[in-house]
């Protein structure tokens, strides 16, 4: 029986100790997923107090936001439809091979189960930070080991390494292995119902083993399935990939509440002018199953939240060339960019063919449609607004003014926003000039809002690849993409999830990608710097051969911020708005972006225990209003 919040007691308990296994020679505890583990020095990654007074430090191993060792207890609490996370630290200052951990269950109220694929082991794999990500010498974490690629256990509920991991290359200096548990609750009540859920975790190895306790109380409130936080992350890799590949991808991407913005499927056309006719054959075949659900199901090999939904929004192909020269979409532009009418028919033929073809199908309806000229992509000059101008109009002839989003991506001043804002819809502007006043300006004459770039600036030089995914940054940085979304009512995009794809005009990637990724944290280089993991949220398969996306702790966290933001939308819906922007300002204590904000790291609080335990209020409040409108007092 779940009480009042006052009364709700611990939601994910893993019993473990950081006190030594009689005869086993390994040491366990517990950390939340707002940290790294250091696997030589058993020390928070983000206990660094000498950048931030207010980072996490302390006797962390025997207590944190979730952990106590005195109880032998993690706690962590749960919606339906929300995965939460935690993780399992294993020590040993001797060489130990074969330690195994064993946790495939957790069963509750009524002997209903948590089981199988919703209980996931995932032993991190670390990646070497040699030097800072430029424009971070201060903010940054430094030099170390890294947790953070997440490669799946081959068997369900088990997992097993040595310490050191001889495949992982850190050498005898490693001292601790994390293994990450993903946990999902099912969406539906009968199949999860509000309560505690039980089991056992094992931890064996060097003759003994390590039996802890779980404890999983389950909130009586759902997350929706639809993802309400606006945005996508930039990608210019799946369209590359085999199509059964890149489901792959996509699933994975929706399982954890974002979109990928890939830019122009184009279907091929044939035929000119006002005769230009379009061939959706392979078009189809390979976006079918986003726009209508099929790829997130369990036909088509799908598990988690959004089942079913198609995607949220797809960019039209439409393009056009940044400086005249031949290229763009649907038909070549002359040299000195002077369309005649029959440039004009073949737009709006190929304009009229993709609304018929998108009006036809119901679920297809519901895709958002957007139109973004990347030719144009941030571009500030009086000729490039006339050509924003030009082919805005000429969009809205052929697909109907309010049928898509024409949408421009830049850090455009106000002057350039008072002649463009009658043609633009989606306005994705650079978090450098994202100023507030600015922004509520434009919203109010119609322009929706994204903010692209970098979360923190820690100098204004820091623009560089719109990222802010950096390794070497701390975990909040990808956290609080959902809680700014929510602060600023607006949308968000990102650069790049996939960085190892094969764009040599964008990214100098070593003659050894596998080093660039699994091996080494630097992955790019441009415009003469160097970034860690930029861009890189999904690694590929290489580390096994299987070519599958593995997710990165990194994309841990913001699958984290995505879920926070759906908290914040269900106090609102139920009339707690103002203390769900209370609860969001007391972690983001100024208003984030812009030049007021240019040389400040502190935008935010950056104890991860300080956000968990917002979320902890945010779903106690939530709870406790479900469980009220099922139990209403008796009349009087």
């Amino acid at each position: 029986m779940i009480g009042s919040a006052g009364r709700i007691v611990a939601a994910c308990v893993l019993a473990g100790a950081s006190a030594r296994a009689a005869g086993s020679g390994l040491e366990v505890w517990a950390a939340g997923d707002a940290v790294r583990v250091n696997p030589e020095t058993g020390r928070y990654l983000e206990d660094r107090t000498d950048i931030h007074k207010d980072c996490p430090t302390g006797e962390y191993r025997k207590r944190n936001a979730v952990w106590d060792a005195a109880k032998r207890r993690v706690t962590l609490h749960a919606a339906r439809n929300e995965f939460v996370a935690f993780q399992l630290v294993v020590e040993s200052d001797a060489k130990v091979e074969g330690v195994g951990v064993r946790f495939d269950r957790l069963v509750g109220p009524g002997g209903k189960q948590i089981t199988g694929r919703h209980v996931a082991l995932m032993p991190v794999w670390y990646v070497k930070v040699e030097k800072h990500s430029n424009g971070y010498p201060d903010t940054s974490l430094g030099p170390g080991w890294y947790a953070d690629a997440l490669p799946p256990s081959r068997r369900p509920g088990r997992a097993s390494f040595d310490i050191p991991n001889p495949r992982n290359h850190i050498g005898p200096t490693q001292r601790n292995q994390t293994v990450w548990v993903d946990l999902f609750v099912p969406r539906d009540r009968t199949a999860a119902p509000p309560g505690e859920y039980r089991g056992r975790l094992a931890v064996t190895g060097a003759g003994g083993t390590r039996r802890l306790d779980v404890l999983l109380t389950v909130w009586d409130f759902t997350l929706p399935d639809e993802i309400h936080c606006r945005g996508d992350v930039w990608n210019g890799s799946l369209r590359r990939m085999p199509p059964g590949q890149e489901l792959l991808w996509y699933q994975m991407a929706h399982r954890h509440r974002f979109h990928p913005g890939v830019a122009g499927y184009q279907p091929k056309l044939t035929g000119s002018g006002a005769d230009v006719k379009v061939d959706w054959t392979d078009y189809d075949k390979r976006l079918g199953r986003y726009f209508d659900g099929s790829a997130f199901t369990e036909a088509g090999g799908y598990w988690g939240p959004g089942r079913g939904l198609p995607i949220p929004h797809i960019q039209l192909p439409f393009n056009c060339n940044k400086r005249g020269r031949r290229g763009g979409w649907p038909v070549p532009i002359g040299p000195d960019w002077k369309p005649d009418k029959q440039y004009e028919a073949a737009w709006l033929a190929v304009c009229g063919q993709f609304r018929e073809h998108f009006d036809r199908h119901p679920t297809w309806r519901k895709v958002r449609k957007i139109a973004f000229l990347g030719g144009l992509d941030e571009s500030y000059n009086d000729a490039a607004y006339a050509k924003m101008i030009y082919y805005c109009k000429l969009l809205r002839r052929g697909l109907g003014e309010g049928w898509f989003a024409f949408r421009i991506d830049g850090g455009y001043n106000w002057k350039a926003m008072e002649k463009l804002h009658p043609f633009v819809d989606l306005w994705v502007c650079h978090t450098a000039g994202y100023d507030e006043k600015k922004m509520a300006h434009f919203r109010a004459k119609g322009v929706e809002p994204w903010f692209y770039g970098p979360m923190v600036y820690e100098r204004p030089g820091n623009s560089a690849c719109g990222s802010n995914t950096f390794t070497d940054l701390d975990l909040l940085t990808c956290r609080g993409v959902g809680w700014a979304a929510w602060k600023l009512r607006a949308g968000y995009c990102q650069w790049e999830f996939d960085a190892l794809y094969d764009d040599q005009r964008k990214l100098r990637r070593p003659a050894k990608p596998f080093e660039a990724g699994w091996t080494k944290a630097m992955n790019c280089r441009y415009g003469g710097k160097e970034f860690n993991g930029s861009g890189l949220l999904i690694y590929r398969g290489e580390l096994d051969g299987s070519g599958r996306p593995v997710a990165s702790i990194r994309l841990k966290a913001h699958r984290r911020g995505f879920q926070d933001y759906e908290y914040f939308r269900l106090l609102s819906r139920a009339g707690m708005g103002k203390q769900a922007d209370a609860l969001v300002d007391s972690i983001l204590t100024t208003v984030p972006f812009g030049r007021a904000n240019w040389s400040n790291p502190n935008i935010w609080k950056h104890d991860g225990d300080a956000w968990h335990a917002v979320r902890l209020r945010a779903g106690m409040m939530l709870h406790d209003a479900a469980t009220r409108s099922r139990n209403p007092p008796p009349a009087q």
